[in-house]
């Protein structure tokens, strides 16, 4: 949005009050519609979790063939599995555990992850970025310069968002590149837009 203030030739206390402006109302939005994802997320695996509850007390027999070829696709001989088989027998809430995260891929961990934390970082990481951008704002005065200094910060953030480079062990190069590119390429056509409308 800065950069198409920008390319508007719109007055910097102009661009500084409406990116502010947008980085609240954006930090809010993203804060409530990840807080809703969230709980409805865990809603389902709740409902995942009961179903598979139920199957294994009324059909035991199904569900141990179901986790016994699932186990058999991963590459253990038949041995192993009347081994662990025998022992998830006489261990339900292992049984569920094992048959949730071999079978759906959910583990009873996610129900206790806090739709609250996941979107209050969420919100959080919106108003960074989104600060970042309208920050030069409120120091320089060239329009390039502030420009070029707009986008840089805000590249390097989407990069390091889209990497999770502070995140050890999930570091992810590429998905920061392809962040950082969009970003970039977002800033240009909206400067360009800008631009055009200022000339009309």
């Amino acid at each position: 949005m800065t950069a198409a203030l920008n390319g508007a030739g719109v007055a910097f206390g102009t661009i500084l009050i409406a990116g502010l402006a947008f980085a609240a109302a954006g930090a809010l939005s993203m804060f409530f519609s990840s807080y809703l994802s969230s709980r409805s997320e865990r809603e389902a695996l709740r409902t995942d979790v009961q179903r598979e509850k139920m199957e294994i007390e009324t059909e035991p027999e199904e569900e141990r063939a179901e986790l016994e070829e699932l186990l058999r696709k991963e590459g253990y001989g038949q041995k192993e599995i009347d081994v662990i088989m025998t022992k998830l027998m006489k261990n339900k809430d292992m049984w569920l555990r094992e048959q949730l995260s071999r079978e759906l891929r959910v583990h009873m961990e996610d129900l206790q992850s806090g739709s609250l934390g996941r979107a209050s970082a969420a919100g959080l990481s919106f108003l960074l970025v989104a600060l970042l951008v309208v920050t030069p704002y409120g120091f320089l005065t060239g329009f390039v310069q502030t420009l070029a200094v707009s986008v840089t910060l805000s590249v390097l953030a989407l990069f390091c968002l889209g990497s999770r480079i502070f995140l050890r062990g999930h570091f992810k190069p590429l998905a920061g590149m392809e962040s950082a590119v969009v970003g970039a390429a977002a800033a240009a056509l909206l400067y360009g837009l800008g631009h055009l409308i200022s000339a009309i």
